[in-house]
């Protein structure tokens, strides 16, 4: 996981293959706990696309490394997370 330093907890990213609604496997430390900062819908293109599906996200609240979707199939695209480590 990349961390962003500067700020006053751990901020980690991720760029992942999208998929189904339901599950998405998030590479990295996020856990249940920490703040969703910023999802993000990247769509290919020239340019590329990005739509903020963030409202629509969770971090589960049972499993490491998983985020929820409830609205958005990403399938064949990929999503940005951006979240903060609780500590």
């Amino acid at each position: 996981m990349p961390t962003i330093t500067g700020f006053s907890v751990p901020v980690g990213c991720a760029l992942i293959t999208g998929g189904a609604i339901g599950e998405l496997q998030v590479p990295g430390n996020i856990q249940p706990g920490d703040a969703l900062l910023a999802v993000q819908h990247v769509e290919d293109g020239t340019p590329p696309t990005a739509t903020d599906i963030t409202a629509e996200c969770s971090i589960s609240a049972t499993k490491g490394g998983v985020i929820e979707t409830t609205v958005t199939n990403t399938t064949g695209d990929h999503v940005h997370v951006l979240w903060a480590k609780s500590e």
